[in-house]
């Protein structure tokens, strides 16, 4: 986190409270920014859906939301006759609230120790959302290779945004507002990363729907974890077109790697594993390469382009469908399962990095 960001926090954190009114309660004043006649506010609570808590008139562009917050929740404001709403942490505190009906320009929420450090998470992560949406608008034009070559770009700058957030729940892991900033990326966590953020985060939280559904999530991948468990068959058959079994390489450490030839993040993962396994394939390190490709020249092409000269096999059916991608419970891709000599599952969504330590301390120490 930035020194910058630390200062700001440490200012808010400390001088709103003698800004904040009776312990419980809040006051919000807003102001309006548009050439519409808006009439009305309304004050929504952010739970399990949106819920109305209270509604305000709006005169000459201005509105005032004032009453009591057990605990602190996600809540918005949206306006009577306007798609735009403002999203923020509802806290005991005294909030100033500036609601842009333009959507090109942004609305602004000051006040409260939960909309403070909010604030300093979107301003250390906003120069590496620039910077992806430059990479994102020359993805959609790019030919095959310029993809992979700038989602490389971009695997970089979402790695630079995660160590942010994770910075964010080191330093306030009790904070409903570091958890509201995890909330859209929980559905897509594996389990590693959802057991990281359930461990780190403040029990104290529990009330907030926001908490049970990070651990319903969290509870339904636990069930299908397969560490420590045998690693399910695998019968397929090789690029060549010869029957392969999985048990045939027993003895050896195996990644065991769901891709496609149409996934970015997975052509990316190919680039980097090659020189891996060169290293370590004489020691008794194999790479199992299952394709998600239901179009076999696609396959064999992207196989042929990233110069992967591990094992592929593919039974031409897509993810949804692929009796070997249920197996593991592969939802998405590329997911990578490392398992021992005697064909237990050791590492589950293993990143490459990860592989490496594994591998350097298996093989070289």
């Amino acid at each position: 986190m930035r020194k910058s960001r630390l200062v700001l926090l440490w200012l808010c954190i400390h001088l709103i409270p003698l800004a904040t009114i009776a312990q419980g309660n809040y006051q919000i004043n807003g102001q309006v920014i548009s050439d519409k006649n808006i009439t009305r506010a309304y004050l929504y609570t952010v739970n399990k859906g949106r819920e109305l808590l209270d509604s305000a008139e709006v005169k000459n562009n201005t509105f005032q939301f004032s009453g009591q917050v057990d605990k602190i929740q996600a809540a918005s404001i949206g306006l009577k006759g306007s798609k735009r709403s403002v999203h923020f942490i509802l806290e005991p505190a005294q909030m100033q609230v500036r609601l842009q009906e333009d959507w090109n320009q942004p609305s602004t929420v000051i006040g409260g120790i939960q909309n403070a450090i909010k604030k300093g998470y979107e301003l250390d992560i906003a120069s590496f959302q620039d910077s992806m949406r430059a990479l994102g608008a020359a993805y959609e034009h790019a030919d095959e290779d310029g993809k992979v070559k700038l989602g490389m770009q971009m695997q970089v700058w979402n790695q630079k945004v995660d160590s942010v957030r994770k910075d964010y729940l080191r330093a306030h892991p009790a904070s409903l507002a570091v958890l509201d900033i995890y909330r859209p990326y929980i559905p897509g966590m594996n389990y590693v990363e959802l057991q990281e953020l359930v461990n780190r985060i403040d029990r104290g939280l529990a009330y907030a729907p926001v908490y049970q559904e990070l651990l319903g999530i969290y509870e339904r991948k636990k069930e299908r974890n397969l560490v420590g468990k045998q690693a399910p068959a695998i019968h397929s058959k090789t690029i060549g077109g010869k029957a392969f079994d999985l048990t045939s390489l027993k003895g050896k450490t195996v990644l065991i790697d769901f891709w496609a030839s149409w996934c970015a993040p997975c052509r990316i993962a190919n680039r980097k594993l090659v020189p891996t396994y060169e290293k370590y394939r004489s020691k008794g390190f194999e790479i199992v390469s299952v394709s998600m490709d239901d179009k076999d020249h696609l396959w064999k092409a992207a196989v042929e382009k990233d110069g992967i000269p591990w094992i592929q096999v593919a039974d031409l059916i897509d993810l949804k469908s692929n009796k070997a991608a249920a197996a593991y419970h592969v939802e998405q891709l590329p997911t990578l399962f490392l398992i021992d000599e005697n064909g237990i599952v050791v590492k589950q969504n293993i990143n490459h990095e990860k592989l490496l330590e594994f591998l350097k301390l298996k093989y070289d120490e």
